[in-house]
C-alpha cells in the first residue's frame, strides 16, 4: 500500500518557531504562546536509559492530569485556538481519557499531535485514535536497529515497534491524518545504519528524521538501576556524539509546557520542576506568559546565556533544527 506524503500540519508552526534569531523574537513576542505541549502523565511502562523516567532520577510526584487541569487549559487556549502536543514526561497513550481529550480539541477546531512509545497500540487502538481526527502522530526510538535500541530503550521491542507503525499506516489508508513521524536519536551509529533505519521507515512515514542523543544531563549517581544498566549508561556516555552547540531557544518566545498537575513549566527539559513559572489552577496563560520569571529567562537566553540556567548548560541543538547539517545525518 502506497500514498502521497502528506504535509506536516505542524510545519507552519514550526517554521516560525525556528525561524530568526531570539533577539528578533523578544522584539516581535506573541501576545500568546504559539503552541503547548501538555503532559498527561508523567509515567511510563518504559525504564530508558536516557530519560529521568525510565531511569528513576526524576524525583518529582507521578500522576495523570485530571479533568479540572485539562478542561482549564481548554478555557485559556479556545479563542486562540492555540495547537496543543500531547508529550513531555511520561507515555500519553497511558492516559484513560486520551481518546476524548483529542476530541474534544478537535471538535474545538484546534490542532493536536501525540508523541508515543506505540507499545499500547493494537489494530483497535489505533482506529480509534484515528478516528478521533487527530492531526499528527510521533513515533519515537532510540538507535537504530535493534542493538542500539535495546541498550538505549532498555527492552527488546525494536522489530514490534516496526510492525506498529506499519499496522498504523496501513490502517490510516488513505486518510489526510494523521501525519506519521518517526524520531530517532544516535549515539556511536554508523551512516550505513542510519540510511538502513531510514529506509525502511520511509516507505510507511510520512517524516523519518535522526539526530543525536544528548546523554551530559544524566546524573548517575541519581539513578536508580542495576550495576548492569549503570554500566551501559556509562559506556553510552563515552560514545555521546552530539554537537554542543547550544541552540536559539524556541521555548521561551514561543511555547508552554504544562505538567499533568497543572504547574508550568518555561522549558520542555523540565522534568524535576526547577524552571516552572506559574500553575494554571490559579492562574490564566497569559498571565503565566507575561509573569517576571519568564521576562528573565528570555532576557539570558536572548543574549544566549544558557549557562546561567540549571537546564539550560546541557541544551544543545540535537537535531540541527536551527543549524541545516550540524550533526551531518542529512
Amino acid at each position: 500500500m502506497s500514498f502521497n506524503k502528506r504535509e506536516n500540519p505542524f510545519k507552519s508552526i514550526y517554521q516560525i518557531c525556528n525561524s530568526g534569531n531570539s533577539k528578533k523574537k523578544l522584539e516581535n513576542l506573541p501576545s500568546f504562546p504559539r503552541y503547548i505541549d501538555i503532559e498527561l502523565t508523567n509515567s511510563c511502562n518504559f525504564r530508558c536509559l536516557m530519560c529521568p523516567t525510565g531511569n528513576f532520577s526524576q524525583s518529582r510526584k507521578k500522576g495523570f492530569m485530571k479533568d479540572e487541569v485539562f478542561y482549564k487549559i481548554i478555557k485559556n487556549i479556545q479563542q486562540h485556538k492555540t495547537p496543543i502536543r500531547f508529550i513531555r514526561w511520561g507515555e500519553p497513550t497511558m492516559h484513560p481519557k486520551l481518546l476524548h481529550y483529542i476530541s474534544i480539541l478537535k471538535r474545538e477546531g484546534i490542532l493536536c499531535h501525540i508523541n508515543t512509545n506505540g507499545s499500547f497500540l493494537n489494530e483497535d487502538s489505533i482506529a480509534e485514535l484515528i478516528d478521533t481526527g487527530l492531526d499528527s502522530i510521533k513515533f519515537s526510538f532510540q538507535g537504530v536497529d535493534a542493538k542500539s535500541y535495546a541498550e538505549m530503550r532498555n527492552i527488546d521491542w525494536y522489530d514490534e515497534l516496526i510492525e506498529t507503525i506499519k499496522l498504523f499506516y496501513e490502517i490510516r489508508g488513505d486518510r489526510e491524518k494523521p501525519y506519521i513521524h518517526v524520531s530517532t536519536t544516535i549515539t556511536y551509529e554508523d551512516e550505513k545504519t542510519v540510511f538502513q533505519f531510514k529506509d525502511t521507515l520511509k516507505k510507511v512515514t510520512d517524516l523519518v528524521t535522526v539526530g543525536r542523543t544528548v546523554l551530559e544531563h544524566i546524573d548517575i549517581n541519581k539513578t536508580k538501576l542495576g550495576k548492569d544498566e549503570v554500566e551501559t549508561i556509562k559506556w553510552l556516555k563515552e560514545q555521546e556524539s552530539v554537537v554542543k552547540k547550544h541552540p536559539e531557544c524556541p521555548e521561551v518566545f514561543d511555547k508552554l509546557s504544562i505538567n499533568w498537575d497543572g504547574t508550568v513549566s518555561a522549558c520542555c527539559s523540565d522534568y524535576d520542576n526547577k524552571m516552572i513559572i506559574g500553575d494554571i489552577r490559579v492562574q490564566s496563560l497569559e498571565e503565566i506568559w507575561c509573569c517576571k520569571q519568564m521576562t528573565q529567562y528570555r532576557e539570558l537566553l536572548v543574549d544566549m546565556q544558557h549557562d546561567k540556567l540549571e537546564l539550560c548548560k546541557t541544551c544543545f541543538d540535537y537535531h540541527g533544527l536551527q543549524t541545516p547539517g550540524l550533526q551531518n545525518l542529512d
